[in-house]
């Protein structure tokens, strides 16, 4: 699925939150105890006006447990649960797995999100959180302060230092204005562009400012007026509609999960539906699919190497630009945050299990970590992936042939890393019904109005169930 070349592909449902509280692990004395919560307590209320190494508050002598809720274990987990404890020979980390496949029944699955949602929000949950699987309603959570503002401890903790990872991406994984869940990974949603068509229209695109969808429209039509190709882009009317939705500052205007709130039957979500299917009635955008017959490529990049083949496979000469935004006032690269963590509320092992958090962050278990799936957030583990293909380096291409590395080419690819800002929001659930009802606006079978209405009111069911 990794591999497909669709913008809004469905993760499979990997990890997630499950777990029991592991109520059995009490201090050996009242006073230990109370100091252990007073510890948690001050951390909370993390200052950057009293910072400290906060490694040196993590328990040394006495037993704790760390319970992670994850919906399956993967080796990584393993191993990183034992080299935790290798070096905390008093800690255990506790993984707790909803299932031990990789894939659930759709019983099963529901099942999955009842109880961990359950378990959640009564605070009796693990103390870390697997939350990969995008169905479960995280803003829920947040809303319910079910979850710790991980910003706290990255502010005070002098033995975390910022300048070793891509802050741009933490700080705009934040909801409701605090770091409740901690991406470990990300991966990029950019356009792949057909350069040497480009260059042979004489089209200047600038993708830095005010690249909003409307001004992808005007280039677009002035591409198929002074080129060749027939259109700008192939996708589905669904998926770019869903791609605007889901950008943070339509989902907020559109979706408020933790007050079970929705408004798609605003004029805000019919304009974005009438324009979306403009772009289709202009002949901007096709949904058949074209063999190089259209200047982009809408797509995911989740490590150097899969950048590589995605461009010898889009194009001969692909160059990568950000995907549209919807206003003005929001420019940057988009990106989709992955294996997230977050910290229960309810913890009593908070410093620890925020020690554990920056193990899982650290070169080291990021390099082992490391797969074509997505990008590490240490930057000198992700660097050591682009060094590892070394200029010079053939690959074989899935066309036939063989691509040849040139690490000049990896410059367009590190600057978007690093400028990262747009964070992509998602509901499994949400997405679904949107793809299902707003065909039928897109087909002219019904009006823009009706639809609007009907997703309103098929979201509302799922907020309030």
């Amino acid at each position: 699925m990794k591999k497909g070349f669709h913008l809004l592909m469905s993760l499979m449902v990997v990890l997630s939150l499950v777990a029991c509280s592991n109520g059995n692990n009490q201090s050996k004395s009242s006073n230990t105890n109370h100091q252990a919560k007073s510890t948690n307590e001050s951390s909370d209320k993390g200052s950057t006006t009293n910072r400290e190494d906060l490694s040196l508050k993590v328990s040394r002598d006495e037993k704790k447990t760390i319970v992670i809720s994850a919906m399956g274990k993967t080796p990584f987990m393993e191993m990183a649960k034992k080299e935790y404890e290798k070096k905390h020979p008093n800690i255990t980390i506790e993984i707790k797995g909803f299932t031990t496949k990789n894939m659930l029944s759709p019983i099963l699955f529901e099942k999955y999100l009842t109880t961990t949602t359950t378990e959640v929000l009564s605070g009796k949950g693990a103390d870390l959180f697997v939350l990969t699987d995008r169905s479960l309603p995280i803003d829920r959570y947040v809303e319910k302060k079910a979850f710790v503002d991980l910003n706290q401890y990255i502010d005070m903790d002098t033995s975390f230092d910022k300048s070793q990872y891509y802050m741009n991406i933490l700080e705009n994984s934040k909801m409701n204005g605090g770091l409740y869940v901690l991406p470990t990974r990300f991966f990029l949603n950019v356009l792949f562009a057909n350069q040497d068509e480009i260059s042979k229209t004489g089209v200047k695109i600038d993708d830095q400012h005010n690249w909003t969808w409307s001004q992808f429209v005007d280039v677009s039509k002035q591409l198929k007026q002074k080129g060749t190709l027939e259109y700008a882009m192939q996708d589905s009317p669904e998926n770019i509609l869903n791609t605007l939705v889901f950008e943070d500052i339509n989902f907020n205007q559109l979706v408020d999960i933790g007050k079970n709130e929705a408004h798609f039957d605003s004029k805000f979500f019919t304009d974005i539906l009438k324009q979306v299917k403009a772009l289709y009635d202009d002949n901007v955008l096709t949904e058949q699919f074209t063999e190089e017959g259209a200047y982009f490529r809408s797509s995911q990049i989740y490590s150097p190497q899969d950048y590589v083949m995605r461009s010898s496979v889009f194009y001969k000469n692909a160059a990568i630009y950000q995907m549209p935004h919807s206003s003005e006032n929001e420019s940057g690269v988009s990106f989709v945050g992955y294996d997230r963590y977050a910290m229960n509320t309810n913890s009593n092992v908070k410093m620890e299990a925020w020690d554990y958090l920056k193990f899982l962050l650290s070169y080291d278990m990021q390099l082992q970590s490391q797969t074509d799936s997505s990008f590490p957030v240490n930057k000198a583990a992700n660097e050591k992936a682009f060094a590892d293909l070394k200029d010079g380096t053939k690959l074989d291409n899935p066309k036939g042939g063989e691509v040849t590395i040139s690490e000049a080419s990896f410059q367009p690819l590190k600057q978007m890393i690093a400028e990262a800002n747009t964070q992509m929001r998602w509901n499994d659930k949400i997405q679904t019904i949107i793809s299902e009802e707003s065909k039928s606006y897109f087909s002219g079978q019904k009006s823009v109005e009706s639809v609007a209405e009907i997703i309103q009111n098929r979201v509302m069911t799922y907020l309030n169930e």
